[in-house]
């Protein structure tokens, strides 16, 4: 199967772009201090204005990883030919599951993160995942991919 340079970009980097955008702006509103940000510091014994803001950098490398990971959920999508919805969003938790969840966690006990910061952490992930899956079954849907 030849793919033409239209097809790669329809099927590959469209849904990879979108769903890392909108995964990242999730991040954006998940950690704003009306919403969990506020949480998350006090998880952290600190405050926003103490030290909890995050630097222009954190942002800056944010994108690139959620892109990566569009990436990867896009080739596991194409690869095992999902195309429902209850797939797709299965695919999300496993991912989660068993990439994204134990890797923080794990972390957390060894560095002493405290588990109100963990499971603010993880659950944004876990929704980052999500957001993926929703945008991949709403672009396919519509005819986009």
């Amino acid at each position: 199967m030849d793919m033409t340079i239209t097809d790669l970009l329809q099927s590959w980097l469209l849904p990879s772009i979108v769903s890392s955008v909108f995964a990242f702006l999730l991040g954006i509103f998940w950690y704003h201090p009306k919403v969990l940000g506020d949480k998350w510091a006090e998880a952290r014994s600190t405050s926003l204005e103490q030290g909890g803001k995050v630097s222009s950098s954190s942002f800056i490398v944010s994108f690139p990883l959620w892109f990566l990971t569009a990436l990867f959920f896009t080739f596991m999508i194409i690869y095992l030919d999902m195309s429902g919805t209850s797939e797709i969003f299965l695919l999300a938790c496993l991912i989660w599951v068993a990439f994204a969840m134990p890797p923080i966690v794990m972390s957390s006990l060894y560095t002493g993160y405290p588990f109100g910061a963990v499971a603010i952490d993880a659950s944004y992930q876990l929704a980052g995942y999500y957001v993926m899956a929703f945008i991949h079954i709403l672009m396919f849907n519509l005819g986009w991919v």
